[in-house]
C-alpha cells in the first residue's frame, strides 16, 4: 500500500527485473505496542511533521529517533541544497526502476530511498573501502547475493540486479536481527560488526558502540524520508523524470562498438546505460540495457490518501 509521496516517480509497465530467485521473507512488525518515543532534544516538529515521523516509526516498527539528530540531518542537507536537489533528482530518474523490485520483495516502500545515504543515488559512487553503485555493495557481498564483478562486468552498477540484491540482503539482514534499526545499521558497516559491538541487542542502548556514521544511519534515514516526502515545503526544486528501459541479453562475446552499431545508439548513451560493463567486449550472457523507444502508454492517477497523484504509466 503506498502512503506517503515518497518522491513517487512515474511507473510504467515493461520495467526491467531482475531473475535471481527470492530468499525467505521477512515478517515486518505491525503491532502499535512496539513504538516509543525517544525525545531528548529540544526541538519540536510541526504538527503534520511529527505524525509523519510516527507513521514511518510504525512502518518500520521502530522508536522515534531523537528529534534533534533528525533536524541536525535536515539542517546538514538543506545547508548544501543544490547538492541534496540533485540527489533527489537522481533519485526521481531511477524511482521507476527500483520501487517495483522493492514491493516485489514485500518490503517498506521508503527502503527504495536508501541511496540518498549510500551514494547520493550516484550508480557511478565508489567509495574508499571499495563498495560501488548506487546501493554500495563491496565485492565479496555482492558476490554473496549473486552479482558478477570482474574485470569485465561489474554488476553492482547494474541498478537492476544490484537493487534486487540489496532487497534480498535487507531481508537476510531483518530475519537476521528480527527489527530494522539494526537491520539498517548492518546494511551501512556489516553484519558482523553489529553482531560484534552489539550482541544483537537493542540498537538504542548499544549504538554508542557502533562507528559514527552507523549510529547516526536511522535519524539520517528519517530526515531524508522528510525532506524526500515534500522537497517544495523545504525550497527545493526537484525535477521528475524517470528512466524506462529495454533489455537484451547478448548471446555470444560482442564488441561494444559492433552492439552500439547495430542498435543505432550513441556511445555515451552505451555508457550512460550499461556502467556495468567495464570493457570493450561484453561477455555471452550479459544483460545490455536501451533506452526505451516506445513511450506510447495509458496512463492512469491514482489518488493517495494524504492527497498526492501517482501517474501509473501502462
Amino acid at each position: 500500500m503506498i502512503r506517503r509521496t515518497l518522491l513517487l516517480a512515474m511507473l510504467c509497465s515493461g520495467l526491467v527485473s531482475s531473475c535471481t530467485p527470492v530468499v525467505r521473507q521477512a515478517v515486518l512488525p505491525k503491532a502499535d505496542n512496539q513504538i516509543s518515543v525517544v525525545q531528548k532534544g529540544s526541538h519540536y516538529f510541526s504538527e503534520e511533521e511529527e505524525l509523519f515521523i510516527r507513521e514511518e516509526a510504525k512502518t518500520f516498527g521502530i522508536p522515534i529517533p531523537d528529534r534533534q539528530e533528525i533536524k541536525m540531518f535536515m539542517d546538514y542537507y538543506l545547508s548544501n541544497k543544490r547538492f541534496f536537489e540533485i540527489t533527489l533528482q537522481r533519485a526521481n530518474y531511477y524511482m521507476p526502476i527500483i520501487l517495483p523490485i522493492v514491493k516485489k520483495h514485500g518490503l517498506p516502500e521508503e527502503i527504495a530511498l536508501l541511496p540518498v545515504i549510500e551514494s547520493a543515488f550516484n550508480n557511478m559512487a565508489v567509495s574508499r573501502s571499495g563498495a560501488a553503485g548506487l546501493w554500495q555493495f563491496i565485492p565479496s557481498t555482492a558476490r554473496r547475493y549473486g552479482l558478477r564483478v570482474d574485470q569485465h562486468v561489474d554488476e553492482r552498477f547494474d541498478v537492476v540486479k544490484a537493487t534486487d540484491a540489496a532487497m534480498r540482503y535487507l531481508k537476510d539482514l531483518y530475519a537476521m536481527f528480527g527489527n530494522w534499526e539494526l537491520a539498517l545499521a548492518s546494511y551501512n558497516c556489516g553484519e558482523n560488526c553489529v553482531a560484534r559491538r552489539t550482541g544483537g541487542l537493542d540498537f538504542w542502548t548499544s549504538q554508542g558502540m557502533l562507528p559514527e556514521e552507523t549510529r547516526n544511519y536511522v535519524p539520517n534515514f528519517f530526515a531524508v524520508l522528510l525532506l524526500a516526502r515534500n522537497p517544495e515545503k523545504y525550497g527545493l526544486s526537484v525535477k521528475i523524470e524517470g528512466i524506462y528501459l529495454d533489455q537484451k541479453v547478448v548471446e555470444k562475446d560482442t564488441t561494444t562498438e559492433e552492439f552500439i552499431t547495430k542498435n543505432r545508439i550513441k556511445e555515451s548513451v552505451f555508457r550512460d546505460f550499461n556502467p556495468h560493463i567495464r570493457k570493450d567486449i561484453i561477455p555471452a550472457g550479459t544483460v545490455v540495457y536501451l533506452p526505451k523507444e516506445d513511450k506510447s502508454t495509458t496512463e492512469r492517477v491514482e489518488r493517495l490518501p494524504n492527497g498526492a497523484k501517482l501517474i501509473i504509466r501502462e
